[in-house]
């Protein structure tokens, strides 16, 4: 099902919300990215919003479907998967430029104007991430910071063993189509499907960087197990682990 807006051809940004089952949490997400997109549109950039909801709760979908009535499209998926999410987000999009954004996350005001402004001065494919994650709601929340590829700190080898970027990224849509996210399969021990993409679009010659100054906020502790926890817990591994050949190719 998808309540959608006019297909507009010229949109350079398209915002993807991924949402599942966070109810009343969802709120402050669609507060931060309309507050973004109006920020984005008055500087000049047409932007668009898309939720896609994967198995959404009954909550979940009212407050969506009714808080995006005439400025957004709304899918409900049964993909049960996050990755798979993103792509159908992706075949849906009009931007020229995607935009990720998780279902109880935040965006601050200037995001998505700094990623544009990063990602279109580079005539290489990138993908940019904030320069800030702000983990907060719960008793461990603390900042990360993100690695730029080109700044004397990055370390090829040291994705073999930790991820660098999370998925709430920014990129050309011909990016996030040339390279889909892969299917968790977290029962059998393939998870982490932002870091799988991670290594995967630097294998095709894309660079990851960060837009300077900007932060996202990702909420911990949640009322139900994350994604994320599922794949600890389950002693997960990304799909693609060939350290020596990547580092040998970037």
């Amino acid at each position: 099902m998808a309540m959608s807006s006019e297909n507009n051809s010229d949109t350079t940004i398209s915002c993807v919300l991924n949402g599942h089952r966070e109810g009343y949490l969802i709120y402050p997400t669609i507060r931060s990215i309309k507050r973004t997109v109006d920020y984005a549109r008055a500087c000049g950039l047409k932007a668009e919003l898309l939720a896609v909801l994967d198995r959404p709760d009954d909550e979940t979908r009212s407050i969506v479907e009714r808080e995006l009535a005439n400025y957004g499209a709304v899918h409900i998926v049964d993909e049960g998967d996050l990755g798979l999410a993103r792509n159908f987000g992706v075949t849906r999009c009009n931007g020229e430029y995607i935009a990720f954004i998780d279902g109880d996350d935040l965006w601050s005001q200037t995001w998505l104007v700094d990623a544009y402004l990063t990602c279109s001065s580079h005539e290489k494919e990138t993908i940019i991430h904030p320069e800030f994650n702000v983990y907060f709601g719960n008793e461990h929340a603390h900042t990360l910071q993100h690695v730029d590829m080109e700044d004397v700190d990055f370390n090829m080898e040291h994705l073999s063993v930790e991820n660098y970027w999370t998925a709430l990224s920014f990129a050309r849509r011909q990016t996030y189509k040339q390279t889909p996210y892969r299917k968790n399969e977290i029962k059998s021990g393939f998870g982490y499907e932002d870091w799988t993409w991670n290594y995967e679009t630097i294998q095709k010659g894309c660079i990851h960087k960060v837009a300077t100054g900007t932060s996202h906020f990702i909420r911990r502790g949640k009322a139900s197990v994350s994604l994320l926890d599922q794949t600890n817990l389950g002693n997960s591994v990304p799909r693609v682990l060939d350290a020596y050949r990547l580092s040998s190719a970037a």
